[in-house]
């Protein structure tokens, strides 16, 4: 068990690394686009057509991986009243449970994501030559990173915030 927590948290640790350089090059790519987009169309008076498509897209697949990388440092809001009035041995079974639904939700939202960019792999985008699955493969990927941090907190038990260990 002890070697499954190390191969798990190694795996969780390379998508972390994967998620950061990729919101990294996201944002940048965002900021130069952006900015770019301004010059052109307030400075030069000749819009560029394909930079709003690219930073509509590009805000989707950073909404999405940094979703994903929320869930790894417990970083999304949660209403924790009940948790922190129960006694330590009834908290730690339900977040258990919470974090076990958090798996099994992501398996879910995988699926989900895997049909709809295989629907939509014909389909182009208005101006961008690109196939919309691009655009949409944003799910899968992102619910597979969140399965991968949720499954590592399962396994190291590291999901207790505000309840003493």
């Amino acid at each position: 068990m002890q070697l499954a927590k190390q191969i798990w948290r190694k795996i969780n640790n390379f998508v972390v690394l994967i998620e950061r350089w990729a919101l990294i090059i996201l944002f940048v790519g965002m900021i130069l686009c952006g900015v770019l987009q301004i010059v052109a169309r307030f400075i030069l008076h000749m819009p560029i057509p394909w930079s709003e498509e690219l930073l509509t897209y590009s805000f989707v697949w950073t909404s999405f991986l940094g979703a994903s990388l929320a869930v790894n440092s417990l970083s999304h809001f949660n209403v924790d009243c009940l948790v922190v009035r129960l006694p330590a041995w009834l908290s730690f079974p339900l977040l258990y449970m919470v974090w076990i639904v958090m798996v099994l939700f992501t398996i879910f939202l995988f699926y989900k994501g895997v049909i709809l960019t295989n629907v939509n792999i014909w389909q182009t985008m208005d101006v961008l030559p690109l196939s919309m699955m691009w655009a949409y493969l944003a799910l899968p990927v992102s619910a597979a990173f969140m399965f991968i941090h949720s499954v590592e907190r399962l396994l190291t038990g590291d999901f207790l915030p505000v309840v003493q260990k």
